[in-house]
């Protein structure tokens, strides 16, 4: 399963400064170095099924460096750009929410472009643009434009990919979002229903909010 993992429901306590990383451990080797190599989509494949390993694992440090490598080897393979955007994401936890964000939603809005029947990856460009319009929002800005963009997407997302746990469970997140607890609970409800198990920080506010 290939899926956003639903975290830091408010980002507002990150970091406002981003680490220093090495030049393989930043997308498409931050775009100073461009490899050149023969077209392999096997060896893409094979590098992106690694990047997906590792970061299960939580190692998001060796899953940028595979999934550079899959976009070394292929650069129209959606899963090295669906996995350097949810890398970014979970970057956005601990330090520079909103370029981490905005680079997350830039790399899966590509992964988009080249597989976009894929509901998948539009679930997950979806939860992106929740999560920076939260974080714009609880910053003072104005969050309506990216929940709009969100709503949208998920839409889209859940007619294709119904049974998906992450699409209704984090859909639900932007209800919260947008104070439609009704809508949230309803949303949530699908997602256990197919398995799913809520977070319980997430659970515990919603319900408070629908007290």
């Amino acid at each position: 399963m290939k899926f956003l993992v639903l975290f830091a429901l408010f980002l507002t306590a990150a970091l406002s400064l981003a680490a220093d990383y090495e030049t393989n451990e930043m997308p498409m080797y931050g775009g100073d170095h461009v490899p050149e190599v023969e077209r392999s989509p096997a060896n893409s494949k094979g590098a992106a099924e690694l990047g997906w390993k590792y970061l299960y694992r939580g190692d998001l440090s060796t899953a940028m460096k595979r999934f550079n490598q899959a976009w070394m080897f292929d650069r129209t393979n959606p899963d090295a750009f669906w996995g350097l955007g949810i890398v970014m994401g979970r970057r956005a936890e601990k330090e520079d929410t909103e370029r981490n964000l905005t680079e997350s939603i830039s790399l899966l809005t590509k992964a988009h472009e080249l597989s976009p029947q894929n509901g998948k990856i539009t679930g997950d460009l979806a939860f992106s643009y929740a999560l920076l319009g939260n974080y714009l929002a609880t910053k003072g800005g104005d969050g309506k434009e990216k929940y709009e963009k969100a709503e949208d997407l998920f839409t889209d997302a859940y007619k294709r990919e119904p049974q998906y746990p992450p699409i209704p469970a984090n859909w639900a997140v932007l209800k919260f979002y947008t104070g439609d607890y009704q809508a949230s609970r309803k949303l949530l409800q699908e997602a256990q229903r197919l398995g799913y198990t809520p977070d319980p920080d997430f659970l515990k506010e919603l319900n408070e909010k629908l007290e």
